[in-house]
C-alpha cells in the first residue's frame, strides 16, 4: 500500500506542527486560566480587605464616639442629668448603625447612694427612649456577664464585647464598645455605644455586598453575625465543621480566624440562608479579612462558578481564538501541499509510463522555478538520455552476447586442443586436469605418443588469462608438436627452437613458461626440462619424501637464440609419482590474504600419494577450495600427474 506525497506531506508537517501547537495552547490556555485565577484570588483579597475595612470604619467610628464621649466627662465631671442624656441621645443619633448609648456610673460616685445608675438612651419601635437601667431592670454592676461594665473595671480598659441579648433594656441582640473614665485616677464610670447586630446587614453590608452572603466570627469561631440568626453567639465555624465531619471547613475555619487575609476553596457548606448543608454541594469562595478594630474575621461566600464565570468565558474565547488559527494553519498545510505533490504527482505518472515502456514520456507545464521545476527538467533530459543510453546498450549487449558467443566457441576450441585420450603408457598411472579463471584460459596441457613408444608431456602457462593468452596456448601447443615431430633432434633443441618461433610472434610483455618431458615407459624414466615453470614435485615412495625442482631456464618468449641445458632425467620406482601443476594452486589466497603455498602442498603429496591419479588432483583442488574458503578463483589452474604402478 503505497502513501500519497501529500499524506507523507501532511503526516510530517501538520501532525508534529499540530502536536507542538496543541501543547503551546494548551500551556499558553493554563497559564492565562491561572493567571486569570491569581489575579482573581488578588482581587477577591482586596474585596475582602475592603469590605472588612467597611465594617471596621463602622466599629471603630462607633467606639470613637464612645471614646470621646469618657474623655468629655473626664474633664466635665459635674454635667447635669439632663445633659447626660442629651449626650447619649446625640451619639445615638449620629450614625444609623448606633442603636444605643449608655453611661454607668460607679455606685456612689454621681448619685450620692449606692444604687445603681446607668442612663440610656435607644431607637425605640416609636422612636428615641430614655431609661435609667437599675438593679431592677438588670444587675450589670453584679453580674460578669455584663462585660460592658465588668471588664472595663477589671482591665481598666475598653473593649468590644460579645454579642449578647440586651433584656430588660433594650431587649434586642446587640454588641456594645464600652470606653472607661476616671476622675482622681479612679474609675467614675463607663460610656458605651451600642450597635444591634440585625441591622448590620441592613445598615452595612447590603450596602456594599448585593449578591453575596456574609458573616462575622470571633477569634474563637463564634458567630458575631450569620444569615442564620439561631447561630449567633450559640455556635462556631467549627461546631458547623463538626457536625458535618468536614475535615476542609475545620481547615478554612482555622485559616479565617488566623487574622490573615485570603481566600479558601470549600465544597459548599451553606445555603443563603446559613443553613449547614448535609449532601456536599457546588464549590464555594470564602474570602476573608480581619476587621481590625474588633479581633473579629469578616468572611463572604459566593459560588465558584459566578466568581470564575468571567476567566472561564476567557480561558474558552482564547481556546477557540487558538483553535481557529490552528484550523487556519492545517487548512494552509493542506492548500500547500496540493499546490507542492500536483506536479510531483504529474512526474510520478510519467515515470509509470517510462516503467511500462513509454520512454517519450515528459512532463510539461509545471510552471514552478524550484526545485520541483528543475526536477521536472532534470526528468525530462533523464528521458532523453534514458533512450540513448538504452540504445546503446542493446548495441553494446549485441557486441556483447556476440562476443560471448565467441568466448564460448574460443572455449569449445580449446577445450577441443587438449587430449582426449590417455597416453599409452604400460605401467603408469596418468590424468591430467585444467580449469580456466575466466572463459578461455593461458594454462594448458598435452601429451605426444611417439612412434617408438615414447610419449611426450607439455604443461605450460602463459602469463594472463583470457582471449590473447588462449591464442598464444595454440601456437605454443602447435610449436610444441611440430618440434616434437623430429624424433631425432634432443629435447633441449627442439625447446630451443620453440623459443625462437614464440619471441618472434607473441607481444613483449607475454611469455610463457613450460615443462616438457618425453616418458619413456619401457625404461621407466623421463627425460624433462623446464622454462621458467616450478616447482616440479617428485615422491619416491622409498624415502617417503618429496623433491622439488626449479626452473632449468627462463621461460619461452622472453629472449631469442636460448639454449636449454640437456634435460633431467627421472628413473620412476613403484610408488613414485610426478606432480606438474601451474601457480594457481599454491598462489590462491583465503580471504586474510594467506597463499595454500608449497608447504601446504608438500603435506597433501605424501598423505595421498597412494591415490590414482584422478582422484588426486579432485582431491587437490579440493582442499585448495576449502583453504581459499570462498574466494575467487584468481588464475587458471592445470595439473599433471604421473604415477608409476
Amino acid at each position: 500500500m503505497t502513501t500519497s506525497i501529500r499524506r507523507r506531506m501532511i503526516v510530517l508537517i501538520a501532525l508534529p506542527t499540530l502536536l507542538i501547537y496543541v501543547v503551546a495552547i494548551g500551556l499558553t490556555v493554563r497559564s492565562l486560566h491561572e493567571q486569570a485565577l491569581r489575579e482573581l484570588k488578588q482581587e477577591t483579597e482586596r474585596q475582602a480587605s475592603n469590605l472588612a475595612a467597611r465594617f471596621d470604619g463602622a466599629f471603630r467610628q462607633a467606639a470613637a464616639f464612645a471614646r470621646s464621649t469618657a474623655r468629655f466627662m473626664e474633664s466635665h465631671p459635674e454635667i447635669s442629668e439632663r445633659q447626660i442624656f442629651d449626650q447619649l441621645r446625640a451619639n445615638t443619633l449620629l450614625e444609623p448603625e448606633i442603636y444605643g448609648a449608655a453611661m454607668a456610673f460607679e455606685p456612689g460616685r454621681y448619685l450620692r447612694d449606692n444604687s445603681l445608675y446607668c442612663p440610656y438612651v435607644y431607637r425605640g419601635p416609636e422612636g428615641i427612649v430614655e431609661m435609667n437601667i437599675t438593679r431592677d431592670v438588670l444587675d450589670w454592676y453584679g453580674e460578669e456577664r455584663w462585660q460592658w461594665w465588668s471588664v472595663p473595671k477589671r482591665t481598666g480598659g475598653e473593649v468590644w464585647t460579645d454579642p449578647y441579648f440586651d433584656e430588660g433594656a433594650g431587649n434586642v441582640l446587640m454588641v456594645t464598645y464600652s470606653a472607661p473614665f476616671r476622675k482622681e485616677n479612679e474609675l467614675w464610670g463607663v460610656t458605651t455605644v451600642d450597635i444591634m447586630l440585625p441591622t448590620l446587614e441592613e445598615s452595612i453590608g447590603r450596602d456594599i455586598l448585593t449578591d453575596v452572603e456574609f458573616f462575622i466570627v470571633t477569634q474563637t469561631g463564634d458567630f458575631v453575625f450569620s444569615p442564620n440568626k439561631s447561630d449567633i453567639m450559640i455556635r462556631s465555624i467549627f461546631d458547623i465543621a463538626d457536625d458535618l465531619e468536614r475535615e476542609d471547613i475545620k481547615a478554612a475555619g482555622e485559616r479565617i480566624v488566623s487574622g490573615d487575609t485570603g481566600v479558601v476553596s470549600i465544597d459548599a457548606w451553606m445555603t443563603p440562608e446559613g443553613e449547614p448543608l448535609r449532601a456536599r454541594g457546588s464549590r464555594q469562595w470564602a474570602f476573608y479579612a480581619p476587621i481590625e478594630s474588633t479581633g473579629w474575621s469578616f468572611v463572604a461566600l459566593a459560588p465558584e462558578d459566578e466568581i470564575v464565570a468571567d476567566v472561564r468565558t476567557m480561558t474558552t474565547q482564547a481556546s477557540i481564538a487558538f483553535g481557529a488559527t490552528l484550523v487556519l494553519i492545517v487548512g494552509s498545510i493542506y492548500f500547500v501541499s496540493g499546490r507542492l505533490s500536483r506536479p510531483i504527482q504529474a512526474l510520478r505518472s510519467k515515470v509509470n509510463q517510462i516503467a511500462e515502456g513509454d520512454l517519450d514520456a515528459r512532463v510539461d507545464h509545471v510552471g514552478a522555478r524550484d526545485e520541483i521545476g528543475e526536477l521536472a527538467e532534470s526528468f525530462n533530459r533523464m528521458t532523453a538520455d534514458l533512450r540513448a543510453n538504452l540504445d546503446r546498450l542493446a548495441n553494446e549487449r549485441g557486441a556483447r552476447e556476440k562476443m560471448e558467443r565467441d568466448l564460448d566457441l574460443a572455449r569449445e576450441i580449446q577445450i577441443g586442443l587438449l587430449p582426449k585420450h590417455l597416453p599409452k603408457a604400460d605401467g603408469f598411472d596418468i590424468a591430467a586436469w585444467n580449469k580456466p579463471a575466466d572463459q578461455t584460459g593461458g594454462d594448458y596441457y598435452d601429451w605426444l605418443d611417439l612412434h617408438d613408444g615414447r610419449t611426450l608431456i607439455t604443461l605450460a602457462d602463459v602469463t594472463g588469462h583470457g582471449i590473447a593468452p588462449a591464442l598464444i596456448v595454440a601456437v605454443c601447443r602447435a610449436y610444441m608438436r611440430a618440434a616434437a615431430s623430429t624424433e631425432h633432434e634432443s629435447l633441449s633443441n627442439a625447446l630451443s627452437r620453440v623459443n625462437g618461433l614464440l619471441q618472434a610472434d607473441i607481444p613483449a610483455d607475454r611469455f610463457v613458461t613450460a615443462v616438457v618431458g618425453v616418458l619413456d615407459p619401457a625404461g621407466d624414466s623421463m627425460a624433462m626440462v623446464s622454462a621458467g615453470h616450478g616447482p616440479l614435485l617428485f615422491y619416491r615412495a622409498k624415502t617417503g619424501k618429496v623433491e622439488s625442482w626449479s626452473a632449468d631456464h627462463i621461460p619461452l618468449g622472453v629472449l631469442d637464440n636460448i639454449e636449454f641445458p640437456d634435460p633431467r632425467i627421472i628413473n620412476f620406482e613403484h610408488g613414485d609419482l610426478l606432480l606438474l601443476l601451474t601457480d594457481g594452486f599454491f598462489e590462491w589466497a583465503d580471504p586474510d590474504g594467506e597463499f595454500y603455498g608449497t608447504e601446504r602442498l608438500d603435506s597433501f603429496i605424501r598423505k595421498n600419494h597412494t591415490m590414482n591419479s584422478a582422484e588426486f588432483i579432485q582431491s587437490l583442488h579440493a582442499e585448495v577450495l576449502e583453504h581459499a574458503r570462498g574466494t575467487t578463483q584468481a588464475d587458471d589452474l592445470t595439473a599433471i600427474v604421473i604415477r608409476k604402478l
